[in-house]
């Protein structure tokens, strides 16, 4: 059961890692994201969507890096014998 839970965010993070690579480096850029208009607060729509998946990927990374910690943390308290 915990072995399962525990593999979902490490599957969600490299779904989104394939995904992002698909729309910044493969066709998807060129399907969505190769444009130089409309001009979204002055900077070109091409550099915007190349700051898009920046950000996501970033926080994505942010929150996988959360989660394992928070599960390595758990799984070092309940291998000390402690019941905090």
């Amino acid at each position: 059961m915990s072995s399962a839970r525990s593999r979902l965010p490490h599957v969600l993070f490299a779904l989104h890692s394939v995904v992002a690579t698909f729309c910044v480096v493969g066709p998807g850029y060129r399907w969505w994201g190769a444009s130089a208009r409309p001009f979204v607060l002055g900077l070109p729509w091409s550099l915007v969507w190349a700051l898009i998946w920046l950000v996501a990927v970033f926080a994505s990374l942010l929150l996988y890096e959360r989660f394992t910690r928070s599960v390595e943390g758990e799984a070092a308290r309940s291998a000390s014998g402690d019941g905090r």
